[in-house]
């Protein structure tokens, strides 16, 4: 009898450790495994926010603003900083995960909207064609680009924003978003306010341009 019960002790402390070993093993490789994912995520969310098929897309969000006037505000869904650059009429985010959705370490940044490239040489990664086609063509141009250091990819985001022409060869109408800052220029917060300024129209070479000026708070 007792060595009957020495032998239930001995199998119950091996189920015990057996138990622990499994749970240690599932935690050690379950943890990371759920911060990927939760990352993954993470990435595609911040991808929906500039997509222009997506209507709530800070480019979207913008162009709607410059169109209707008023006011919007847009919240990003990620930690990461702000450059609003008016001398280019861009403003761009960078932030850091652990995935990327995007091909690393390409020569220029990759284009998310039909027909255009980042591509331009002046500035640099630019537009390309820099002008669209009214009614036709996004005012808008997202460039995307992500670069891999250790075990992070930086992911940067940058929207552009063009001039568009009636005729391609021989424009009469032009229009053109202009962004204005409004306050700091750089930001790590994850607001952007968007508020319409003023439009504007000038007669440049019997060519009309009509300029739809927009305030943005990087808060």
């Amino acid at each position: 009898m007792e060595r009957k019960g020495i032998s239930t002790v001995i199998s119950a402390a091996l189920i015990v450790a057996i138990a622990l070993g499994l749970t240690s093993t599932a935690y050690i490789w379950g943890i990371p495994l759920i911060q990927k994912r939760q990352e993954a995520s993470l990435t595609e969310k911040v991808y929906s926010q500039f997509s222009q098929t997506n209507q709530n897309s800070l480019p979207k969000m913008i162009e709607d603003v410059a169109n209707n006037r008023g006011v919007r505000t847009f919240t990003i869904g990620a930690d990461g900083t702000w450059v609003l650059n008016e001398n280019e009429d861009s403003i761009e985010f960078t932030f850091t995960s652990k995935t990327s959705n995007v091909a690393t370490g390409t020569q220029s940044p990759i284009s998310l909207t039909s027909g255009v490239q980042c591509t331009g040489t002046s500035p640099p990664n630019s537009p390309s064609p820099p002008t669209g086609t009214l009614g036709q063509d996004s005012s808008s141009l997202v460039c995307v680009i992500a670069t891999t250091e250790t075990e992070l990819f930086t992911i940067k985001y940058k929207v552009w924003f063009r001039e568009l022409n009636d005729n391609p060869l021989s424009p009469t109408q032009r229009f053109k978003i202009d962004l204005i800052k409004e306050g700091l220029d750089r930001s790590s917060g994850n607001i952007v306010k968007i508020t319409f300024d003023e439009s504007t129209q000038q007669t440049i070479s019997q060519q009309t341009l009509i300029t739809k000026k927009i305030k943005i708070l990087l808060i």
